[in-house]
């Protein structure tokens, strides 16, 4: 590109009493061929008499003009003394002739920097050449206006855009760093779009605030713009004196009213790494544009706080007016979208969530830098190796998730801090506590009645519950779920929801519903194993995002998780007992299960049911586990042992025990799915197909029943006959004997001693096919 001949001018005062001294690069004596020195000497106080700076006094010694022009003996463009504007420069200001020293500690070498205002001629190849001292500050400078007696502008500054000129404050840059091209030579002609073109902004930019005194430069000349990047030269790109983070904390501390104490970033629970620690990249212009962030004068504090309690929809962007850049072009005061309001609540310009959504969507923004865009760095985030979700850093599925879709729809900054917290994860609040309703239950403790926040506070604090409120500072985004320390183990909320990807979908078993989506879970090849031969080659692995229900339970109740060792079950009561091992009693290789994991194997037409369970129907660990007084789903707490949602007994000494005509009722927890009538009531017939009479099969009694007739009044509990711990067992129909080589919760209550060891055909059973203690059969 043909650059224009540039000019090269002693530029006219406000007085109007200069002219120009060079044209086009050739010299043009103002005075006549034929003057002799001594009238230039008589002449010259009389044009720079006002003008007494620096380089002056000229009234008091006209002469001292000659340290820089030489009338006959000049070896430079405009009779300089050197041979070029840079070198007469560095003749004084290379620390011998003045006290800033150019050349030393900034242009030199030697000086330890590595990026340069591209000043020509300074002998370093590292500067460039493009740019000449007098494109920045006129030798003999330029009058402020009003001024008595007439004073220069400080540091002799004076650019121009090609139509006005600027002595001071950020106009002074933007001389040649604003909407106009310069069109400097240099190597490739391309200096304005190298420096990213035009740095204008007309939304009120906190950091050009030239009547901020805190931006003022101490050298009176207003350039907001030195507080960030040094005048000739600086060790780090963009001519940044400091690495960005500590330049901003420079000026963003407590007492120094400055938005946002960056005081945050010392904070020891988590901070967002402006740093790089732990593998992260992001700096604070990757938020906050330093040349697009709006004064907050003008943008107000409820663009980041809520004004009260109840604004829970604050947290708006105001149109191209920001406290934020957009992290996709920082050039740009972040707008967010129209229309993309959480919660249904309209959005002309979008919110903060959109905003945090513009990094942590699973495609952060990538480094680029020209004159319509700026992302100053490519946003890493650390490798933590997430263990609890799927989402990890990437929180694209907020949008549609449970909490972002209510009514009262939660944003990120309700549940997050921007730079640092006290608490893991930027949270904002603590872990909850059994006392202190803290980052979840804040919301879910019952006070939050207009949102839709269900209450599980209350189902925590029940006598059986998952110990959430009884455990604190033990949870953690990445830990080891497999064999963990029996001291270590926890069920946090976390642990078993995304806040971030869980929904309101509904789900049939055993596929998992939208609450625990994105959570992790284990998954089981059982390959040949089953009961008896446990785990043989089953093999276990930790899935990030659970497809079915039992996948996230198996995280915690399973061999994955204490092998050989279980621990105590807390909702077994005391003395209680250790808990068992869920993946082995429900793997479909049994010869029995309830139908969690695999397809049921109970016959066609067998047994009795409460619509709209069928013999074939697929379960959920969730149909037996959960609340027992309260619309909350989920095994959160249970006024019933084993955190279930109906009492269970399997103690058949006890008059309580379930499946016992004499004291049992209908709500008891078989009797949610088994027909009560049937099974603890006077049912008859053979349509069970659990039958048989005197000493033959295929009888047409109905041998569940067969006690409440008068003759066989034996009262007995379902557990009499089938497993206490009712998942799975190693024997069709879950048939347990005294006998059995298995802990104590499975034969609780049993009364079989001895079974055929060949089981009879449905339908075919007789009374000798198993034998009872005394009082039985």
């Amino acid at each position: 590109m043909a650059s224009p001949a540039r000019r090269q001018e002693k530029r006219a005062g406000t007085s109007g009493h200069r002219k120009s001294l060079f044209l086009g690069g050739t010299v043009l004596f103002v005075l006549a061929a034929g003057l002799a020195l001594g009238l230039a000497i008589l002449l010259w106080p009389q044009v720079a008499s006002g003008y007494d700076n620096p380089h002056g006094p000229y009234d008091a010694f006209p002469a001292g003009c000659a340290a820089c022009h030489i009338t006959h003996a000049g070896v430079g463009p405009g009779i300089l003394s050197q041979p070029n504007m840079t070198a007469v420069c560095f003749t004084c200001h290379d620390g011998t002739g003045s006290i800033y020293d150019v050349v030393t500690g900034q242009f030199g070498a030697g000086s330890g920097n590595s990026v340069f205002h591209p000043v020509k001629n300074t002998g370093n190849p590292a500067v460039g050449e493009v740019i000449e001292c007098l494109d920045c500050h006129d030798p003999h400078g330029d009058i402020v206006p009003g001024s008595n007696p007439p004073a220069n502008y400080p540091r002799l500054l004076h650019s121009t855009d090609g139509t006005s000129t600027y002595n001071e404050g950020p106009a002074f840059c933007l001389g040649c760093h604003g909407a106009t091209d310069r069109n400097f030579t240099g190597p490739d002609d391309t200096y304005w779009e190298d420096t990213l073109g035009n740095h204008v902004n007309n939304n009120s930019p906190a950091h050009y605030n030239s009547a901020n005194t805190k931006l003022q430069p101490a050298s009176g000349t207003k350039v907001t713009c030195v507080k960030c990047h040094d005048k000739h030269a600086a060790p780090s790109s963009r001519l940044l004196p400091a690495t960005e983070e500590s330049l901003c904390q420079g000026c963003h501390l407590d007492g120094n009213k400055a938005a946002h104490l960056t005081t945050r970033f010392n904070l020891t629970g988590s901070v967002h790494n402006v740093d790089g620690a732990g593998g992260s990249k992001l700096e604070c212009s990757s938020c906050h544009g330093p040349h697009t962030v709006s004064d907050v004068a003008t943008v107000g504090c409820s663009q980041c706080h809520y004004p009260n309690a109840g604004d829970r929809n604050a947290y708006k962007v105001q149109g191209s007016t920001s406290v934020l850049a957009d992290p996709d072009n920082t050039k740009a005061a972040f707008a967010g979208a129209a229309g993309t309001g959480l919660g249904g609540t309209a959005n002309t310009v979008g919110d903060l969530s959109d905003f945090c959504l513009k990094c942590h969507d699973g495609n952060p923004p990538t480094a680029v830098a020209n004159t319509t865009t700026l992302v100053p760095y490519t946003i890493q985030f650390p490798a933590t190796g997430f263990t609890s979700n799927s989402g990890g850093w990437n929180k694209s599925g907020y949008k549609s998730n449970g909490h972002a879709t209510s009514s009262m729809a939660v944003k990120c900054g309700e549940c997050h801090e921007s730079h640092g917290s006290d608490y893991a994860a930027l949270q904002k609040f603590p872990e909850d506590t059994a006392i202190t309703s803290g980052e979840c239950l804040r919301c879910h403790d019952g006070s939050q009645t207009g949102n839709g926040a269900k209450n599980v506070k209350t189902d925590l604090t029940k006598a059986y519950r998952h110990p959430t409120l009884d455990f604190s500072g033990t949870h953690s985004n990445t830990e080891n779920y497999g064999n963990m320390p029996l001291a270590d183990r926890h069920a946090e909320c976390a642990d078993c929801h995304d806040p971030h990807q869980n929904t309101g979908a509904t789900a049939s078993a055993p596929a998992r519903s939208g609450a625990i989506a994105g959570v992790s879970g284990v998954s089981v090849n059982y390959g040949t194993s089953s009961w008896s031969n446990w785990p043989g080659d089953a093999t276990f692995t930790l899935k990030l995002g659970v497809d079915y229900q039992y996948e996230l339970c198996f995280k915690c109740h399973s061999y994955y998780s204490y092998g050989t060792s279980p621990p105590h079950s807390p909702s077994s009561g005391s003395p209680g007992f250790n808990e068992t091992d869920q993946a082995k009693e429900f793997n479909p290789n049994n010869p029995a299960y309830h139908a969690v994991m695999g397809l049921s194997q109970m016959p066609s037409g067998y047994g009795k049911f409460v619509s709209p369970w069928a013999y074939d129907s697929r379960m959920y660990c969730t149909d037996c586990h959960g609340s027992d007084s309260t619309s909350v789903e989920g095994p959160h707490g249970s006024s019933q042992q084993y955190i279930l949602k109906a009492p269970w007994n399997p103690d058949t000494s006890q008059a309580g025990a379930t499946g016992n005509r004499g004291t049992d009722t209908s709500s008891h927890l078989c009797f949610k799915c088994h027909g009560y009538d049937f099974y603890a009531g006077s049912g008859t017939g053979a349509t069970s197909k659990f039958s048989g009479g005197g000493g033959g099969g295929g009888g047409s009694s109905n041998l569940h029943a067969l006690y409440k007739q008068s003759s066989y009044v034996h009262q007995q509990g379902c557990a009499s006959c089938h497993g206490a711990v009712p998942h799975g067992y190693s024997r069709r129909g879950m048939l347990v004997t005294t006998g059995d080589d298995v802990p104590s919760p499975y034969k609780t209550g049993v009364k079989i001693t001895g079974i055929s060891a060949e089981l009879p055909a449905v339908g075919n059973w007789r009374k000798w096919d198993c034998t009872t203690v005394s009082g039985c059969h």
